[in-house]
């Protein structure tokens, strides 16, 4: 363990960060919190002694972040937020009190636009070109909106991510985690878990869809195979830098794998690894031959006050795969 990197404080949060996005030039570094506020710092090119001040830290929620993104071209950062409270004798959710999508200037902290959407928004992604900016929530709903105006281009919903709980609690649960456009654009991607009774099982399928978000009336173009998916909430969408195939990653409830590698043309899982931990952020090297991942194990108890280390970092060596029989991961 000696020979591992250890990690180096640079600055904090007054909870939990739930999104961290560095610039394509790595010179800024935007991190969204529980707490609701976004810090935007400037990264030196060398490495310094102590913390790292933010040049902005703004509340821009006054609930908790629950994704962050920054755009390719380092313009924009959304984040969305909400909570979910029952509204009706159906436990429909009540509609925010604020704003659940807020689109900032990342160079000066400005609040450019403030967007309505159903509670509890829960996953946020950017288009490659930078126009675009999409958002899924707890009740199945996904919308796009223009990034420079604010207007919705498009809405709709997908009930295969949403149940009802008649275990223990009757609330809705589940809910889109994760939503990723490919890279051409033209499709956006969605993941989370299938249908279940017990909010506190998390045994939903593994789950991603595909839709043609362009399109008049939006339609699912293809979604992932039940013989090749267990059990478990996925919160993770990333692409791999040729754009053949993309990862899907969370927490393992049962099967085989918590992180899959899906074909972009047929929607087959390739490749696959069972990691023992709950897998929070995924990203490929540019170079396409390696993974890495982001966990937690569960959060111990504090040590005379002090939480212990309970995140790892992995790194996965990809290996190239023709078939669903010759897989490696």
């Amino acid at each position: 363990e000696d020979d591992q990197p250890k990690p180096k404080k640079i600055g904090a949060h007054e909870s939990y960060v739930s999104g961290i996005s560095f610039s394509k030039n790595n010179q800024t570094l935007v991190t969204a919190s529980y707490d609701g506020t976004l810090h935007v710092r400037d990264i030196p090119n060398e490495p310094t002694e102590g913390e790292i001040e933010p040049r902005i830290k703004k509340r821009i929620h006054n609930f908790w972040s629950w994704d962050m993104a920054m755009s390719p071209d380092g313009r924009f950062v959304v984040s969305v937020t909400g909570q979910y409270l029952a509204g009706s004798e159906d436990y429909s959710p009540l509609p925010a009190e604020e704003p659940c999508v807020c689109i900032v200037d990342a160079q000066t902290g400005e609040l450019l636009h403030s967007l309505d959407m159903l509670p509890s928004v829960q996953c946020v992604a950017i288009d490659p070109s930078s126009r675009f900016v999409a958002a899924a929530n707890l009740m199945g709903d996904i919308a796009v909106w223009e990034m420079e105006t604010g207007k919705q281009i498009s809405k709709w919903r997908t009930p295969s991510f949403t149940s009802w709980g008649i275990i223990k609690s009757h609330c809705y649960i589940g809910g889109i985690y994760a939503v990723s456009f490919s890279p051409d654009g033209e499709h956006l991607y969605a993941a989370g878990m299938g249908e279940m009774n017990d909010p506190m099982a998390g045994n939903g399928k593994q789950r991603w869809q595909q839709f043609a978000w362009k399109q008049t009336n939006v339609e699912k173009q293809m979604e992932s195979k039940p013989d090749q998916t267990g059990e478990g909430l996925m919160e993770v969408l990333a692409w791999h830098p040729t754009g053949d195939y993309f990862a899907m990653a969370g927490r393992l409830r049962g099967g085989n794998w918590n992180i899959g590698l899906f074909s972009r043309e047929s929607g087959d899982l390739i490749g696959q690894a069972k990691t023992g931990m709950r897998i929070t952020s995924a990203h490929f090297h540019p170079d396409g031959k390696t993974l890495l991942l982001a966990g937690m194990q569960g959060q111990p108890k504090p040590k005379e006050g002090v939480f212990p280390a309970f995140g790892y970092l992995e790194r996965y060596e990809i290996s190239t795969v023709k078939s669903t029989e010759d897989t490696k991961s």
